[in-house]
């Protein structure tokens, strides 16, 4: 279930990004498009748990994909007190380029450690934008 979830993700993310012009193609909120990504960080922490790095690397992918475009839509928002891509790069893309180069290397314990920083970062911009939600570190469900 939680793979054919991730695929109907994954396809809506790639949709949204097939053309130049995805802001155009993508009419979510800002909050939808962050339910869309907890969804996938939800699903990559299962499968980091689960030891699976391929699928991991594949809700890493379709993640970055929505921040993309949530980088290119959001300019303003009443959310936000700076354009979404500044802290996309100054914050989430560092951590989420440590993220998959230890998928890439099939380096599970340093990819789990990536996920703990990338959950981090996340709840830090949440912090900076008083935003009242938590994203949880699903490495330690059901723990």
């Amino acid at each position: 279930m939680k793979f054919i979830i991730g695929c109907l993700l994954f396809l809506g993310g790639f949709a949204c990004n097939f053309k130049k012009e995805s802001s155009l193609n993508n009419i979510k909120d800002l909050d939808e498009n962050m339910i869309d990504l907890r969804m996938y960080h939800e699903l990559m922490g299962d499968e980091l748990r689960a030891g699976d790095m391929q699928d991991a690397r594949w809700f890493l992918t379709g993640m970055d994909s929505i921040l993309n475009i949530v980088s290119e839509k959001f300019d303003t928002h009443r959310k936000l007190d700076e354009p979404f891509r500044k802290s996309y790069e100054r914050n989430l893309k560092p951590a989420l380029e440590i993220l998959e180069d230890n998928l890439e290397k099939n380096d599970l314990v340093g990819s789990k450690h990536a996920y703990v920083l990338l959950t981090q970062k996340c709840n830090n911009c949440h912090k900076d934008n008083d935003i009242d939600k938590v994203v949880q570190n699903w490495l330690n469900r059901g723990q």
